[in-house]
């Protein structure tokens, strides 16, 4: 029977050897259940989801299988873990298949490896079917393994732990860090069409904002409308993105993790179900995610997509990005807002108003040092949801950006925003 001290260690190798990622989740279920081990309990799902997971009191375990998901990992990566780095363990803890708890027993990989390699007993048979006469190595060989390993341990260099992923603890990407769900990324793309002359020859590629696929306009069309307008089956993303989305993704650095990639444009409702969301574009690439983003905000888009207007105080923020000459400089603005849907899933969506907001906004969401600032200023508390809006201001000078600053944020109301608006609802 190992002593309650010496499960502990051992639970504090596993968690420093790195082999359980980079979430902080799979330590603490980990943890979790080497304090009920040592108190003679089991556990169950919904206990682990509550206590462990941060879900509400009335979580559904027969409608959302995180938490056995989340086991199914923890007892493979414990597995890789003593198949790897915890030969030598004297003692291994495992989790049975569907049982959430922990069984401690003795490692059989420690003994083998103290054994050293199998002799051929004497008198066994040859292939050839003669009879084998050898004297018995056994304990030669189990010195010089013992030898072996002694000087290996001397000599071989300590693993380096894998390093904690350094966003883990930050109120804005811990939701979806802490949650091995599927991650999408939604990219705000443009439809284009061609312009048609009098003869009917493409003169020009235009974008309407109003027009956003080619069943949108076929369907103006049929109406007697944008007859000019022909379908070119082309569409572009603001040169921002691959900046934003490459920032993004070393927040998400995960080898355990699903992240898709996917175009505004091709976006389904049932997309929205089952994954955490992350939106990446301009305020004008939204789409029908335009009104879930203001739904319970304290900012208003203005009279175009370059302008937003603080409510509660009257004041505008609008961009003179792109509309400068030459090396005049400009101002731009950069929106981030998150909150859970009602299902537990995350939406991170950042909004830039041009190119260098967004640019902007995506640094300042993924460096560790700027989100103390912007966590800062929220405000959240640790068992607060992660919901919240924030806008940022970037100034800058011929495409160069120099200064930014935080210059608006608001705690978000949850359940306003979705009783006012469903996805999916008409």
């Amino acid at each position: 029977m190992v002593e309650p001290e010496e499960l502990k260690r051992i639970c504090e190798r596993i968690v420093k050897s790195g082999e359980l990622g980079r979430s902080r989740t799979y330590a603490a279920i980990l943890d979790y259940l080497a304090d009920h081990a040592i108190a003679g309990t089991t556990p169950k799902e919904i206990s682990i989801a509550i206590d462990v997971l941060g879900r509400e009191s009335d979580f559904d375990v027969g409608k959302d299988s995180i938490v056995r998901v989340h086991i199914y990992h923890l007892r493979s990566k414990l597995n890789t873990y003593f198949a790897r780095q915890g030969q030598q363990e004297k003692y291994r803890v495992d989790i049975p298949k569907g049982q959430y708890m922990l069984v401690v027993s003795e490692n059989r990989s420690a003994e083998s490896v103290v054994a050293g390699a199998a002799v051929v007993p004497e008198g066994a048979p040859s292939i050839t079917g003669q009879m084998l006469h050898r004297r018995n190595y056994t304990p030669w060989f189990a010195l010089f393994a013992i030898l072996m390993l002694a000087a290996n341990l001397i000599v071989r260099p300590e693993q380096p732990a894998v390093p904690a992923n350094p966003f883990a603890d930050s109120l804005l990407w811990q939701p979806i860090l802490d949650d091995v769900s599927p991650v999408l990324v939604l990219v705000g793309d443009y439809y284009i069409m061609g312009e048609r002359d009098a003869e009917g020859n493409v003169q020009r590629m235009v974008r309407e904002f109003d027009i956003n696929s080619a069943s949108e306009l076929a369907s103006r069309q049929t109406s007697g409308a944008d007859g000019e307008y022909l379908n070119l089956d082309l569409g572009y993303a603001p040169t921002s993105v691959p900046k934003a989305l490459a920032d993004v993704l070393r927040v998400l650095d995960d080898d355990s993790r699903q992240v898709r990639v996917k175009m505004m444009s091709e976006l389904a409702t049932n997309d929205l179900v089952g994954n955490h969301i992350i939106y990446l574009g301009l305020l004008s690439g939204l789409r029908s995610l335009t009104d879930l983003m203001f739904a319970a905000s304290g900012l208003g888009l203005g009279a175009t997509y370059d302008e937003l207007i603080n409510i509660d105080a009257d004041t505008l923020y609008s961009s003179s990005s792109g509309l400068s000459v030459g090396e005049a400089s400009y101002r731009d603005y950069g929106m981030v807002s998150a909150f859970p849907s009602p299902s537990g899933m995350q939406f991170v969506l950042l909004a830039g108003m041009r190119d260098e907001g967004l640019v902007n906004l995506a640094e300042e969401v993924t460096l560790p040092e700027k989100l103390e600032v912007l966590e800062a200023a929220v405000a959240l508390q640790k068992n607060d949801k992660t919901a919240f809006e924030a806008l940022y201001e970037v100034l800058g000078f011929d495409s160069t950006n120099f200064d930014a600053k935080l210059v608006y944020d608001n705690k978000l109301d949850t359940d306003v925003l979705w009783e006012t608006r469903l996805i999916g609802a008409p």
